[in-house]
């Protein structure tokens, strides 16, 4: 009998392995749609067009605006050891990175629709707000940017 129910329960097991496996957590979600340590800061819109494509963002839809934050990935893990900051939306844990970060923001073009999503590329410095949590602290959500003192 118990036997049977072991082997009842070891499908279930193998299914959360997998799940655990193969589920993104939100720091590499985060990861994923915001930080581009390779690429040089260009104003250009076949940056955004490709970048937002390979990243997963137009699969179903076109996502409106997105940040990709052009610095170090452990420059920015780093922002988590900063001062607490206020959080812009539902997040709470929120840090301010120190210094201004050089971003290239992708906004969707006005007549652009699904499957062909155009982005207009702007590249920026500014400093950003990040909602880390976890241990070791990492960033899961990119709150807001601010540029010139002043929020975007």
């Amino acid at each position: 009998m118990a036997l049977e129910r072991s082997l009842l329960l070891l499908p279930l097991l193998a299914m959360l392995v997998v799940s655990l496996v193969w589920s993104e957590t939100a720091a590499e979600r985060f990861e994923r749609q915001h930080v581009d340590s390779d690429s040089p800061a260009l104003n250009d819109n076949a940056y955004c067009n490709q970048m937002m494509r390979n990243r997963g963002m137009t699969q179903e839809s076109c996502k409106e605006f997105n940040t990709f934050i052009l610095e170090d990935v452990r420059k920015i893990r780093a922002i988590c050891w900063n001062k607490k900051a206020p959080c812009k939306y539902e997040f709470s844990n929120c840090h301010r990175s120190s210094g201004p970060l050089q971003v290239t923001e992708c906004r969707l073009k006005g007549n652009s629709q699904h499957p062909q999503c155009k982005y207009k590329a702007t590249n920026v410095k500014k400093h950003i707000i990040v909602a880390c949590y976890g241990w070791p602290l990492l960033p899961v959500h990119l709150d807001s940017s601010k540029s010139h003192g002043c929020l975007k």
